[in-house]
């Protein structure tokens, strides 16, 4: 199936919005236009081997070539047919070499007939140009073969300029510009669409940005610990703290949008993020962790927060496809007509830096890239982290939570007494974290409240089970370790 089939079948078939299926890329009627382009082309002579044979000398090797001698009748092109840059009015044009006095194409490798339309066309320019330089507007420069006026020097080679001595002496030669009116039709087509494409991607942005706060009012509220007395007044199960901090952590685990990692990192494609959201959703059926969220506020915020991440996935797919169509078509109006349109694609990159691919298929689009980093920082601020997660708290020296906090003062790090303790008997003054003499003094003014309510709020069984290790430790360092009664074993 050619790709304008399937991109018309994936706008239709995969439930995009309306609006945004007229955003799109007009991939078919852009494909008409290069027809066109073809047909305006061939009229005046220039089909594609001709042009090919044109373009023939800017494509070999960089190297200057010696100037050469010709009879009267022989110049040689010097650049191909080419679009500029873009400007407030921009109008694709063919720049021509031709005698300054009758407008004859001066390359004797146009066949006559391409040669009389041309030099139709150039004596028309000619006397429009001459028009304006009556009313005083500016015109091109009229001089040497060498001189090519107001056009771009950058793109003119001195090797592709060169004509005899002895025409030289009857006739000038200038540069003129024949505009290709089916070409601008195609380009007038194209920069309207990557206009509505970009504010569609900037309010799609802004409305996920809106969605994913309202998500983190959603999970907070739905995992917010039940303090005293205050049960009664809000459907919330403690243990649905502790399923959401099981989701999140398989979330986290494997991003859906966009990889830290040092070996792959940045946004993943379309094709990479669906992959992995489908195994996300099938780890949760399997662990059955939905099943077990215990209110319906709960299950509201779980089916929420995944319907965020089908709709980051959505609008990636729909940019990827669209910035696969420009790829394809700007490729195809170079493989159709062979106009150099560099110069216009550097400016539009520039003006449209998110909306083009960098045509490899392993990496994300422009904005699939910008989309996939900004919100998945979005979710990772707004969201994720309303649900505290165990590691975040570990004593740096045990890695086990740091059950009662100890600040020593000297650094951010935060340690569990048991380590301070250890730490101290065995005579060590400096800080595991930042080697300052902090150690030896450390008494009950370092014990963080703070982090002590916080750890008793939201991780109630750890603390639990860490707080009964803590006195089992005591009593072992204040009567040895055959105070403890051990467990019940089975020889």
């Amino acid at each position: 199936m050619k790709f304008g089939q399937e991109f018309a079948q994936a706008l239709a078939g995969e439930g995009f919005p309306q609006h945004w299926v007229d955003s799109a890329i007009g991939y078919k009627n852009l494909k008409k236009c290069i027809k066109k382009v073809q047909r305006e082309l061939a009229e005046i002579g220039l089909d594609a081997s001709t042009i090919q044979h044109l373009s023939g000398p800017i494509a070999g090797d960089d190297s200057p070539e010696p100037e050469r001698n010709f009879d009267n009748s022989e110049f040689v092109s010097t650049a191909e047919p080419s679009l500029g840059r873009i400007s407030e009015e921009f109008s694709p044009q063919m720049h021509l070499l031709v005698d300054s006095v009758t407008g004859e194409p001066l390359d004797a490798a146009l066949t006559p007939e391409t040669k009389k339309h041309l030099e139709r066309l150039a004596r028309h320019e000619m006397l429009i140009k001459g028009r304006h330089a009556e009313l005083g507007h500016a015109t091109h420069h009229v001089g040497s073969v060498g001189s090519i006026g107001s056009f771009d020097p950058d793109r003119r080679d001195s090797k592709y300029s060169v004509a005899s001595n002895k025409h030289d002496s009857q006739h000038a030669a200038k540069w003129i510009q024949v505009p290709l009116a089916s070409a601008k039709d195609f380009f007038d087509l194209l920069e309207p669409k990557l206009q509505e494409l970009e504010a569609l991607n900037t309010a799609e942005e802004a409305k996920l940005e809106g969605d994913i706060l309202d998500l983190g009012d959603m999970v907070e509220d739905v995992t917010e610990p039940v303090r005293e007395g205050f049960e009664a007044k809000r459907a919330v199960s403690y243990r649905d703290l502790y399923f959401w901090r099981e989701m999140f952590r398989l979330y986290m685990e494997k991003p859906i949008f966009y990889s830290s990692t040092e070996q792959n990192r940045g946004a993943l494609t379309f094709t990479e993020a669906k992959s992995r959201l489908q195994a996300y959703d099938a780890q949760l059926r399997d662990t059955g962790l939905l099943a077990k969220l215990k209110t319906p506020q709960a299950k509201l915020a779980a089916r929420r927060f995944l319907d965020v991440n089908l709709d980051i996935l959505r609008i990636m797919q729909f940019q990827e496809m669209n910035a696969r169509a420009m790829t394809k078509i700007l490729k195809k109006f170079d493989k159709r007509t062979h106009l150099d349109n560099q110069n216009y694609l550097l400016d539009l990159r520039k003006r449209h830096p998110t909306l083009l691919t960098n045509g490899s298929a392993k990496q994300a689009s422009g904005f699939a890239n910008s989309i996939a980093r900004d919100l998945s920082a979005e979710i990772s601020s707004k969201v994720l982290a309303v649900v505290p997660q165990l590691d975040d708290w570990t004593c740096p020296v045990c890695y086990a939570m740091a059950w009662r906090p100890v600040s020593l003062g000297c650094c951010k790090s935060v340690f569990c007494i048991r380590c301070i303790i250890k730490l101290q008997d065995e005579g060590m003054k400096r800080c595991p974290c930042c080697n300052k003499e902090t150690v030896m003094g450390a008494d009950g003014r370092n014990l963080h409240f703070e982090t002590m309510d916080f750890l008793e709020k939201y991780f109630p069984l750890e603390v639990k089970k860490r707080q009964k290790e803590n006195e089992k430790a005591a009593l072992a360092r204040e009567y040895g370790e055959e105070f403890v009664k051990p467990g019940c074993s089975v020889m």
